[in-house]
C-alpha cells in the first residue's frame, strides 16, 4: 500500500508541468465578491467556465466567463487584447469597447454592466482585468469592477479567473 502512494505526483492531468499549466481543464475557476459575499461559478456539467481568444481585423478578442446553477454570472471582453498584461474597464474613454457584466437571473433589472458608456453616464469607477499568464490553451488572472442599471450598482472585487479556450 505504502508503494502505491509513494509513486503518486501531483501532476495527475499527466501533461508534464506544474499546476500553472493552462491546459489543465480539470483546473479552471471562477470567483470573486459580489458585494463582499463569495461567489464562485460552479464546476458541474450544468454550468460553464470558459472563454475564447479570437483575432477579427487585427482585432483580439479576449472573452471569460463563469456562471452558477442558480443562473448568476460573471463575464468580461478585453477588446484589443495584446497578451498578459493589465486592462482597463469603464473608464470615461469612448474608444474603450472592452467591459464586463455581473447577472444574478436573465431578467434585464437583474444584470449589471461596466463599460465606457455606463461609465460616462452612470459615474461607476473604473474596472481592472489582469491577465497574469495566457497561452494557446487558455489564461489566468484577477480582476475588478463596479457595474450599473437603472436600480444601482454592484461591486466586484477580488476576481480570480483560470479558463481554457473553447476555440
Amino acid at each position: 500500500m505504502a508503494l502505491a502512494f509513494a509513486s503518486c505526483s501531483s501532476d495527475d492531468d499527466n501533461n508534464g508541468g506544474g499546476d500553472d499549466d493552462m491546459n489543465n481543464s480539470g483546473e479552471e475557476f471562477f470567483r470573486a465578491k459580489v458585494e463582499s459575499a463569495d461567489w464562485s461559478a460552479d464546476t458541474d456539467l450544468a454550468t460553464l467556465i470558459g472563454g475564447s481568444l479570437t483575432t477579427n481585423n487585427n482585432i483580439t478578442v479576449l472573452v471569460a466567463q463563469g456562471s452558477t446553477n442558480e443562473g448568476s454570472f460573471i463575464n468580461f471582453t478585453i477588446v484589443g487584447y495584446d497578451g498578459p498584461g493589465t486592462y482597463v474597464i469603464a473608464d470615461d474613454n469612448l474608444q474603450n469597447s472592452s467591459g464586463a457584466i455581473y447577472g444574478s437571473s436573465p431578467s434585464p433589472e437583474n444584470i449589471f454592466t461596466a463599460n465606457s458608456i455606463v461609465a460616462l453616464g452612470g459615474g461607476i469607477r473604473s474596472g481592472e482585468i489582469v491577465v497574469t499568464s495566457q497561452d494557446e490553451n487558455g489564461a489566468q488572472g484577477t480582476f475588478s469592477f463596479e457595474a450599473l442599471n437603472d436600480s444601482g450598482t454592484r461591486n466586484i472585487t477580488d476576481g480570480e479567473f483560470k479558463i481554457v479556450f473553447d476555440n
